[in-house]
């Protein structure tokens, strides 16, 4: 288990336990407990009761004031913890959607323009399609290609085309995010793969088998939550 895979798991720890501390010491607990018996009574008291009964609209009001009291203690959490939460979302999005790139490991890549021509790097750090040097059709806008990086460091990318060649640096291993290249007017994306916390023994729906940052968030984030949320309230200590 990597550094990168502890942190995706620690940090949605972090963020399930935190929304419920957040809600224990937040929230006045004993106003819900009084809002949510009064309920309770309200409901007993409308049983049976017809629309056109006198006491059905006032009983029918108190409850709805009620609910609105608890409405209005349980948000109180979410806004105190939706700017931090989503500032941690936004940053592990960054970080953790793709992986580091590894030496020999195949990226994608996209070539955009409008050019003939041929790319090829110095001393062959980069392959594409399994190729030293490909050649790039003026009728393939956008062309995906399967990228191979043989050597670590700062890698050198040329486009020879029309007797001129266009050359741009760059370094790819280790790094983790969309790389654009320019050459000239064209350019060329490098797609890192999709970071992976774990691959699953069975498959989920629309997951697949395989836990991107994303899922596992989600899912590490519900399951703490949850459980907190039912320790708290086995020990009194949540309305």
């Amino acid at each position: 288990m990597n550094i990168d895979v502890i942190a995706v798991i620690l940090i949605s720890i972090a963020v399930g336990a935190s929304g419920q501390i957040a809600y224990l010491f937040i929230v006045d607990h004993e106003m819900v407990r009084t809002s949510k018996a009064k309920i309770k009574e309200l409901q007993q008291k409308m049983k049976g009761m017809k629309p056109d009964h006198p006491e059905f609209k006032p009983t029918y009001s108190q409850l709805m004031a009620e609910n609105s009291r608890i409405m209005k203690q349980s948000m109180k959490p979410t806004f105190i913890t939706f700017v931090p939460f989503l500032v941690i979302f936004l940053l592990m999005s960054s970080y953790f959607s793709y992986a580091p790139v590894m030496l020999g490991s195949p990226i994608s890549a996209t070539f955009s323009g409008n050019i003939n021509g041929t790319l090829y790097s110095a001393n062959n750090c980069v392959m594409f399609n399994g190729y030293k040097n490909i050649s790039i059709f003026s009728n393939e806008t956008s062309l995906k290609l399967s990228a191979n990086v043989t050597k670590s460091g700062s890698c050198t990318l040329y486009l020879s085309t029309s007797g001129k060649v266009y050359n741009n640096s760059f370094s790819l291993v280790g790094d983790s995010h969309v790389q654009t290249i320019s050459l000239n007017s064209s350019k060329i994306e490098f797609i890192p793969n999709t970071f992976i916390v774990t691959k699953l023994p069975f498959s989920l729906p629309l997951i697949g088998n395989e836990l991107n940052w994303y899922w596992a968030y989600l899912i590490i984030t519900f399951i703490t939550s949850i459980t907190l949320n039912r320790l708290l309230a086995h020990f009194k200590l949540i309305a």
